[in-house]
């Protein structure tokens, strides 16, 4: 069944700035946090959302009925100089919507430090509701919908999958990989769940960065995010633990892999791709 919201102001490609001074939050001993940046941004494309549909609430949906919440279908990052920042320094976000539509969103950000970029991001959402209140796994897209209302598109959605979709070959290690071992994680309700009680999907990039830190990192060094494609399949529920595979590809594991996180029963739940450089050696 659709979900009818009227929406307001919306015949202009929808955009925001801010400027952020960096200090201790935001910053890890190889340059700026990535995990800080994707929540930050991830609340970013929430309220270009919020905006787009005139409303500054949590979720959409009549009342009485489970909230509509947008869940991230893929992100990536490119042209990554996360280690090229230092406390102090002014971070320049501009981020902006290129899709809208019934079904899903597309945004785009820049980070940038002193004219020079950062981080090249765009993210991806879908529109979910849970089926059964309180159950992760009944978690289902919905459509939303307002004839004389509808959601214009800033540009042609393709139709066939994003660049980020193919970059995976599934669940199988390709031909050129080797498997580097599992991890199992578990995820704390106080750290990894968002707000909706979903598992946030910043968290399944950190459950990657443990993966790479037990088999890797601690015999090579720091580094620092390149690129990261990442695309999202399910979700958790409190108490559910995670499996991380690591798969490497080319000579150097620390520097290009795969991982793929699944649920204890074998649900394949993301796939991530991440290619890092060492960092430098800071002053």
């Amino acid at each position: 069944m659709g979900l009818h919201i009227a929406l307001e102001g919306v015949g202009t490609p929808l955009t925001d700035a801010c400027r952020h001074v960096l200090g201790m939050p935001h910053l890890c001993p190889s340059g700026l946090s990535e995990n800080w940046l994707w929540k930050e941004l991830g609340h970013r494309h929430w309220g270009l959302i919020a905006k787009a549909f005139g409303r500054a609430e949590a979720g959409f949906g009549p009342a009485g009925e489970p909230p509509v919440y947008a869940a991230f279908r893929s992100i990536s990052l490119q042209g990554g100089d996360l280690g090229g920042v230092r406390e102090n320094d002014a971070l320049d976000v501009r981020s902006k919507v290129t899709y809208l539509s019934e079904t899903r969103v597309v945004s785009q950000h820049a980070a940038a430090c002193r004219d020079r970029l950062v981080a090249d991001v765009e993210m991806t959402s879908v529109f979910v509701r849970r089926q059964a209140e309180g159950v992760n796994r009944s978690i289902a897209r919905v459509r939303i919908e307002g004839r004389g209302h509808a959601m214009p598109a800033f540009g042609a959605m393709p139709l066939q999958p994003s660049g980020t979709e193919h970059v995976f070959s599934g669940a199988g290690a390709a031909p050129d990989e080797r498997d580097l071992g599992t991890l199992v994680v578990e995820p704390c309700p106080y750290l990894d769940f968002n707000g909706a009680g979903l598992l946030y999907f910043s968290s399944f990039v950190a459950a990657v960065d443990r993966a790479e830190w037990h088999f890797l990192g601690k015999r090579s060094g720091l580094v620092t995010t390149r690129e990261r494609r990442a695309l999202f399949h399910a979700n958790v529920e409190l108490g559910d633990r995670l499996t991380v595979r690591m798969l490497a590809s080319g000579d150097d594991a620390r520097c290009c892999h795969r991982a793929l996180l699944s649920t204890e029963d074998g649900k394949l739940l993301a796939e991530l791709a991440t290619r890092r450089t060492m960092a430098k050696k800071r002053c």
